[in-house]
């Protein structure tokens, strides 16, 4: 626009810098403006409006992008327009604080970042319309116009007509953050989000994949349209039970990995933790192994236990001067021999066993001959003032020990690799998605069978006892019952999780799911998904990209504290792997939390951008900026006062931090707030207080149904 004739100004100018500081701008407005719009040909402008923006020219087609922070008015006394020494009345100077935001250029796109800066008395614009819409929405650069598109969010408040759109592949390909008080929107900004990804006019998202830990039971009917299963009403759901789009849904312990296992049954690493690894992956094996060749699967066990005994011989023997070693290696030897006992029997029965193993035994032997004492001579010695000594690990022997190893180890190798590969056996740990019967654990063999392979049996029978009685307890707890029952396969578990191929948002909904059961749930979820994405083939990891929601994510994703439980550990640990490195694998997260004080520091730094709903907690503010870019935080002051629904919009996913009234979804999640006055009157439904005390006391009963 042209200036006017009389005045020289700009018809959109508004002010004068009167102050420059980093980021910050301090602007003088016109005396002559008194209200907070400026009306100038077509349009209004938003003069004094926190989270409005100002132009500032800064060379020949370049402008500074402002946003309005704050405002303040003072007196003043001036001279009269003849520069007279006459005293006027007192004239109010009112001032806007601004943060610097980026340039609009008249060839490019908005450009986030200050190469320029505006210098005292530079005059201050409202931006025209198309200024404004070049600010509000993303535009595509031209090399990704294939590759990239505007995703609607929702409009400015302070713009009424404005539209804010995004970038859609920012927003949904890295963590993004929704958080607000209850009742600020949070859930209609998470189903307007979907909808609008999955509905975007003029492009096709068939291939969407969001994936939503529904905790509250509020999104079947918002992903209805979106989903190929209908949700069931709420009436039919069962306590702790889990649905996926309306199904039950079960994820059995053998889904577990070993460290999930170990904090479910809250073993001890001191001496329970190897025994149970050694039950699990027995339960593994035994499902995986066809009869005929269980006993090469025995044979196996005997070699690896043989096996580890030579480590422990090579640690001994290695041992700076053989000190308080001697009775030790003497122990260790004395087990290897009597394995290689049973190694032979088993190896002479399935397959050949080459003549030097059978020399174990005279080579062991030696090793007596050469200096080492036997287990028993030993413990005859314990009571010796000079045990130090007696104890001694000679070079002599130590040098026989080593030589004993050496000789052996590879052999031991070589035999266990022919055993596999003669009887097709396949390599199954712990940690194998290998499907078995949970409740195999009751079974009290196992245990003693996983506990015969090691040294010191009897104490570790003791150790063992407590864990044994937290197994029964946790299987016949029906908190667990999610974990417990069953019997869908692998494949089957994944491809529900994952939904089916026209199933562009899974509703996986926990709401009827124990409290402390929950954790373990999303934890165990979280680590399935990202190692089904990790597991892909090198150059289609980030094919058809995955979004997880997490709803009410304080729940399960809280910070490190001492006395966490083991569950929430777990799920903290496998949303922060999520958050870190999802990306390179395609798989994103949304995180919507009332409390982000409540949720990882380690997930919410890794967030590229947030919606932030009305927060009135002075400490969930001044954790929230401690988070953000520092020219962002000024705008954090006015989340006490947001209205529902509109929320302030940061990130790179969007041209500049903007307030946002995000689009009502159609159809809205069940997250209605009750109406006391209406649901008090007479004629209204009860609680079934009878129905849920029946239901509590039969879910701590006996296990009966």
């Amino acid at each position: 626009m042209a200036p006017t004739a009389d005045t020289g100004r700009d018809e959109r100018e508004v002010g004068r810098v009167t102050s420059v500081s980093s980021y910050r701008l301090t602007v003088l407005l016109d005396p002559r403006i008194r209200s907070q719009v400026r009306a100038y040909p077509q349009r209004l402008g938003v003069v004094t409006q926190i989270g409005g923006y100002l132009l500032f020219p800064v060379a020949p087609g370049d402008l500074a992008v402002g946003i309005i922070v704050g405002a303040s008015e003072d007196e003043s006394i001036e001279p009269d327009a003849e520069r007279g020494m006459t005293l006027q009345l007192g004239l109010a100077r009112r001032i806007l604080r601004l943060n610097l935001l980026g340039q609009l250029f008249e060839d490019r796109s908005f450009v986030p970042g200050v190469s320029i800066y505006p210098t005292l008395d530079t005059p201050a614009l409202l931006p025209t319309e198309d200024e404004l819409k070049r600010i509000l929405e993303f535009r595509p650069q031209e090399p990704e116009k294939d590759e990239d598109t505007a995703l609607p969010v929702g409009v400015s408040p302070i713009y009424l007509r404005q539209e804010v759109t995004v970038s859609y592949n920012d927003l949904l390909s890295r963590p993004l953050g929704i958080i607000g008080n209850t009742g600020s929107g949070k859930s209609y900004s998470v189903a307007s989000f979907l909808q609008g990804a999955c509905r975007l006019e003029g492009a096709k998202a068939s291939q969407a994949k969001f994936i939503i830990l529904d905790i509250n039971g509020e999104y079947g009917k918002a992903s209805r349209s979106l989903s190929s299963a209908e949700p069931i009403e709420e009436t039919s759901k069962d306590l702790n039970r889990v649905y996926i789009n309306g199904s039950p849904f079960f994820l059995p312990l053998w889904t577990f990995n070993l460290t999930e296992l170990i904090a479910f049954f809250e073993a001890s690493q001191a001496s329970q933790v190897p025994v149970l690894e050694r039950v699990i992956t027995s339960l593994r094996e035994e499902a995986v192994d066809p009869e005929p060749v269980r006993d090469l699967r025995r044979l196996i066990h005997v070699v690896d236990q043989c096996l580890e005994c030579l480590g422990s011989l090579s640690a001994y023997a290695a041992e700076q001067q053989g000190t308080a070693v001697a009775d030790n290696a003497s122990e260790v030897l004395s087990y290897l021999l009597q394995h290689a006992s049973g190694l032979e029997e088993l190896a002479n029965k399935r397959v050949h066993l080459p003549e030097k193993i059978k020399q174990i035994k005279a080579e062991g032997e030696a090793i007596y001959s050469a200096g080492l004492k036997t287990v028993d001579e030993y413990r005859r010695m314990r009571s010796s003032k000079d045990w130090t000594n007696f104890n001694r690990m000679e070079p002599n022997v130590s040098k026989a020990v080593r030589k004993f190893i050496e000789d052996l180890e590879p052999k031991f190798h070589r035999l266990r690799q022919d055993v596999m590969t003669k009887g097709g056996l396949r390599e199954v740990t712990a940690d194998s998605p290998v499907k078995f019967d949970v409740r195999g654990l009751e079974q009290d063999a196992l245990f003693h069978i996983a506990i015969s392979r090691f040294r010191g049996q009897e104490r570790i029978q003791e150790y063992v006892a407590t864990l044994r009685l937290r197994i029964h307890r946790q299987l016949s707890d029906k908190r667990w019952s999610v974990f417990i029952q069953g019997s869908e396969d692998f494949e089957t578990i994944i491809g529900r999780v994952c939904g089916s191929d026209d199933a562009r948002v899974v509703v996986i909904d926990c709401s009827m799911m124990a409290y402390d059961a929950l954790p373990f749930f999303c934890a165990v979820l979280g680590r399935f998904v990202l190692d089904l994405r990790a597991h892909g083939k090198a150059g289609e990891r980030t094919v058809q990209p995955f979004v997880l929601v997490l709803e009410e994510a304080h729940n399960y994703l809280r910070p490190r504290r001492e006395d966490e439980s083991a569950g929430v550990q777990l799920s903290r640990e496998a949303f922060e792997r999520i958050a870190k490195e999802g990306r390179k694998f395609g798989l994103s997260l949304i995180i919507a939390s009332q409390r982000p004080s409540d949720v990882s520091a380690t997930v919410l730094s890794q967030c590229a951008n947030f919606l932030v709903h009305r927060i009135q907690n002075p400490d969930d503010i001044d954790y929230f900026k401690k988070i953000l870019p520092t020219g962002s935080r000024d705008l954090l002051d006015q989340l006490p006062i947001l209205a529902p629904g509109d929320g302030l919009l940061i990130g790179s996913a969007v041209n500049v931090p903007a307030r946002v009234q995000i689009k009502k979804p159609n159809p809205a999640p069940s997250s209605a707030t009750p109406k006391p006055w209406q649901a008090w009157q007479k004629d209204k439904q009860k609680f079934g207080l009878k129905e849920s005390i029946s239901s509590w006391l039969q879910d701590h009963g006996d296990g009966s149904s």
